[in-house]
């Protein structure tokens, strides 16, 4: 037997190869989408639902995160204890999370055990509680983790970013304090519920039979579509902020914009290496320049972050007090040096063949494959997204990068916020 030469790596290749895999199709009575993908080898079952009740949808400041929690405190037949004692001697786990845009809803289970898992679900779907008593604890934990974040640099900067950028009023800026928290009542969530608890789409994974999928959707059958979306509220552009910590050596930057076009645009797909190259994993120019030459800071990174109705771009950091002019001074350089010199071919290349690698390599199991086509699907997005933008990074040019990084990119429009 010939035995490899363990003091070589093997050749890199690149896999082209960026199709996700496909799911079956069903449709609920209400024209609502069930998403399936029944190749898990598992006798393990994930639904996940999602309604249009995120902070989009809020009347008052804090009602999709208190409807959430709530949800699972108990029916009008069953205390928060019956819950979740009867999930665990199934051996489920229910997660309820409301987001900027979606409520989701997700249930773990055994196969065996799916329609008996279901059997609380519908009862928590059809007939919350919204127990006053349990609501004046969730306020309690809830007010006490945000005089606890409150105290964190990094959470404060990162709330003010979105708050600057989108407008304090806006959904995407807004932020629930603890005078929001005092005013909701029972009667708010039961109204929310009502007119935003809306089924928009599901997604199933698990070795379903024919037979178990007509019964779920039939099972289903009875939570109500969408409502009409709610006007968009206008986005007031702030001013650049800097709040002061007594006693803190730390300070927490963020630079941010609304800055995107649209994520099947071409450009957009240009803009995405732009930010991977500037700070979008650890070999980085940012990461480079701020914390490897210089020794500002430990970590460093910009992000794209995609709602519904809007995008943005933000470039996070903490630094020392002392060094946070300098800080400010090189991201904005480095973002100059992308805009004025191409990029040479093996830095592109590198920080491409990771993004492509990492992308795969994300997407190894069925549940991380249900997570892309769910966001293909509540974006809007083609079917073949991610086979467009991955394709497009493997043909871009230094010069593509370099466009890009002038229109959307620039420097001296970048909204600021320092907290330390």
């Amino acid at each position: 037997m010939i035995q490899p030469d363990r003091t070589q790596a093997p050749p890199f290749q690149l896999s082209t190869d960026y199709s996700l895999a496909e799911p079956e199709t069903s449709t609920f009575p209400g024209g609502q989408s069930l998403y399936v993908f029944r190749n898990l080898p598992q006798n393990a079952i994930k639904l996940e639902l999602t309604f249009k009740a995120g902070k989009w949808y809020e009347s008052k400041s804090g009602i999709s995160h208190f409807a959430a929690q709530l949800l699972r405190k108990g029916t009008r037949t069953k205390t928060s204890f019956e819950i979740a004692d009867a999930l665990d001697t199934l051996g489920a786990h229910l997660e309820l999370a409301a987001g900027f845009d979606n409520l989701t809803l997700s249930l773990y289970v055994l196969r065996k055990n799916l329609f008996r898992a279901l059997d609380i679900l519908l009862d928590i779907l059809r007939e919350p509680g919204f127990d006053e008593g349990e609501l004046r604890q969730e306020k309690e934990i809830f007010i006490q983790n945000l005089r606890v974040s409150n105290e964190k640099t990094g959470v404060v900067a990162s709330r003010e970013i979105r708050k600057v950028i989108f407008g304090p009023h806006h959904p995407y800026g807004n932020s629930t304090e603890e005078s929001d928290v005092s005013s909701i009542s029972t009667q708010d969530l039961h109204t929310f519920f009502n007119d935003h608890i809306r089924f928009n789409s599901g997604y199933l994974v698990g070795p379903v039979s024919d037979a178990e999928l007509q019964r779920l959707l039939s099972t289903l059958s009875f939570v109500r579509a969408s409502a009409k979306e709610p006007p968009e509220p206008p986005t007031t552009l702030g001013e650049s902020v800097i709040l002061t910590k007594a006693g803190s050596v730390q300070a927490s930057i963020r630079l941010g914009k609304r800055c995107l076009p649209k994520r099947d645009d071409p450009a957009y797909y240009d803009s995405v290496m732009v930010n991977h190259l500037l700070g979008g994993f650890f070999g980085s120019r940012l990461m480079k320049n701020i914390r490897e030459e210089k020794g500002l800071t430990y970590g460093i990174h910009s992000s794209l972050h995609h709602f519904h109705h809007g995008s943005f771009w933000v470039i996070s950091a903490e630094v020392n007090q002392q060094n946070t002019q300098r800080a400010l001074d090189e991201i904005r350089n480095e973002i100059r040096e992308l805009q004025d010199v191409p990029v040479s071919q093996d830095e592109l290349d590198v920080a491409r063949n990771y993004f492509i690698g990492s992308w795969q390599s994300d997407n190894a199991t069925l549940f991380a494959v249900a997570d892309k086509v769910r966001n293909i699907h509540d974006f809007r997005l083609p079917t073949d997204y991610y086979t467009r933008l991955l394709g497009h990074l493997q043909r871009i040019t230094p010069e593509d990068i370099q466009f890009a990084a002038k229109k959307y990119f620039t420097a001296e429009d970048l909204l600021e916020v320092r907290v330390g």
